[in-house]
C-alpha cells in the first residue's frame, strides 16, 4: 500500500504538467480556429459595408438636408415668438388672443427643436457606423 502511495506522490507532479500542455496545445489550436473565425467574420463585413455604404452615404446627406432645412425653420419660428405685439394691451380679449398665440408658436417651436434633435441623433448614428466600419 505504501507502494502505492509513493508511485502516485511520484506521478501527480508529472501528470499535471502533461496536463498543463495539453490544456496549452488545445487553448493554442483553439486560438487560431477563433482568429480564422474574427477574419471571416470581418470579410463578410466588408462586403456587407462595401454594399450598403452607398445606402448610409445618401441616408446621411438626405438627414443633413433635412437638418438644414428644419434650422431655416427653426430661426423663423424663433423670431415669430420672440416678436412683441405692440397694439396689445387694451382689450382682455385681444390679450387672451395673443397669448394663445404666442403658446402655438412656442408649441411648434418646442416640436421643431425636438425633430432637430432626432435628425442629429440619426446623424451621429449613421457617423459612428461609417467610423466603426472604416477603421480597424
Amino acid at each position: 500500500m505504501e507502494n502505492y502511495i509513493a508511485w502516485a506522490t511520484l506521478l501527480s507532479p508529472i501528470i499535471s504538467v502533461i496536463a498543463i500542455i495539453v490544456a496549452l496545445f488545445v487553448a493554442r489550436s483553439s486560438s487560431k480556429d477563433a482568429r480564422e473565425q474574427i477574419k471571416s467574420i470581418r470579410n463578410l463585413l466588408d462586403v456587407f459595408v462595401a454594399a450598403n455604404n452607398l445606402d448610409i452615404v445618401e441616408a446621411q446627406r438626405k438627414y443633413q438636408q433635412q437638418l438644414r432645412e428644419l434650422n431655416n425653420m427653426i430661426e423663423d419660428a424663433q423670431m415669430e415668438v420672440d416678436i412683441v405685439n405692440p397694439f396689445v394691451g387694451g382689450v382682455r380679449i385681444e390679450r387672451i388672443m395673443d397669448t394663445q398665440e404666442k403658446a402655438r408658436q412656442i408649441d411648434r417651436l418646442n416640436q421643431l427643436l425636438t425633430k432637430r434633435k432626432e435628425i442629429e441623433i440619426n446623424i451621429s448614428l449613421i457617423q459612428d457606423y461609417i467610423n466603426k466600419a472604416t477603421i480597424r
